[in-house]
């Protein structure tokens, strides 16, 4: 659960994704999700992770482990080393659990219960068994359960993979945010809110393995605009989703990637793809306060 708060927006523009590319060589090209920043005496690196995926993404571009070998350091959401998972239970069952005495049931529809009642079994789960969970911290563990059992795993992600390759050869690790910060991220949905953000990746599930698939390809092959259009579209029609995802974590990281530049030595920062593309993205705003990005 550390880094899966975006992973329910993967589901998103699945129509557009498969009809706008029925060519599939037109994704084909020469970059990475991974850019530039000049800084004053180093360069920063963004590289935009997906944190999950399946074995067949694999090997990485060579240029992100150009990337990852001139960088002196390696910034990531969060620190991973600085959280056991007893750290990850107690900040997630703090935000995502209801407290004693309060259950699911009384904050969901008697439509969004039988929809659970389908689905959760499938899942290897029962109704009666996330009675303590909130909506959106189940909409989380329904999606990640529904992509492990497709065969994309956390463990393969971008981030975990570098994390250990930083770890291996010695390099210092630091996060941009604490696990607390990322266990209350979506805390401030409504009850609506959160059983809307539910339902929704509920009744999108079926369509996420296509759409992930279109979407790995865009992403080794540094197709922007499309992994724009696939992570960001749809928190886009929900500001609120999208403000605590994306909008208010990219101000809080913008002066930390403004600092890296006044280092002495390159950095490498991996963050969620979501983050780096389109116009509210940290590779536009680092533009739009004066740097030079170029994307490798």
């Amino acid at each position: 659960m550390r880094r899966r708060c975006a992973l329910a927006v993967l589901v998103a523009g699945l129509s557009w994704a498969l009809n706008g590319c029925a060519d599939s060589s037109s994704l084909l090209s020469g970059h990475s999700t991974l850019w530039r920043v000049e800084g004053e005496h180093n360069a920063v690196y963004l590289l935009g992770s997906i944190h999950v995926l399946p074995p067949s993404a694999y090997p990485f571009k060579s240029s992100l482990q150009r990337a990852f070998k001139a960088s002196a350091r390696i910034a990531f959401e969060v620190d991973l080393s600085a959280s056991t998972s007893h750290d990850v239970t107690r900040e997630f069952k703090r935000s995502g659990w209801y407290p004693s005495g309060d259950t699911l049931s009384r904050h969901v529809s008697p439509d969004t219960e039988l929809l659970l009642k389908r689905v959760l079994p499938a899942l290897g789960t029962s109704w009666e068994r996330v009675q303590r969970l909130r909506p959106w911290f189940l909409a989380e563990l329904v999606s990640s359960r529904y992509l492990q059992s497709a065969g994309f795993r956390d463990d393969l992600g971008v981030d975990e993979y570098f994390y250990r390759k930083a770890q291996a050869e010695g390099k210092p690790v630091q996060g941009l945010e604490t696990l607390r910060d990322q266990a209350q991220i979506l805390t401030g949905f409504t009850d609506r809110d959160s059983e809307e953000y539910l339902r929704s990746t509920l009744t999108e599930l079926p369509a996420s393995l296509a759409m992930l698939q279109v979407l790995v390809l865009a992403w080794q092959n540094g197709q922007i605009g499309l992994l724009d259009r696939l992570l960001n579209q749809n928190e886009r029609a929900d500001p609120t989703a999208f403000r605590m995802m994306f909008s208010d974590r990219n101000a809080k990281w913008l002066p930390i990637l403004e600092g890296f530049t006044h280092a002495e030595k390159n950095v490498m920062v991996i963050v969620g793809a979501g983050h780096l593309v389109g116009e509210e993205g940290l590779v536009q705003a680092l533009r739009r306060h004066g740097y030079k990005v170029r994307q490798l």
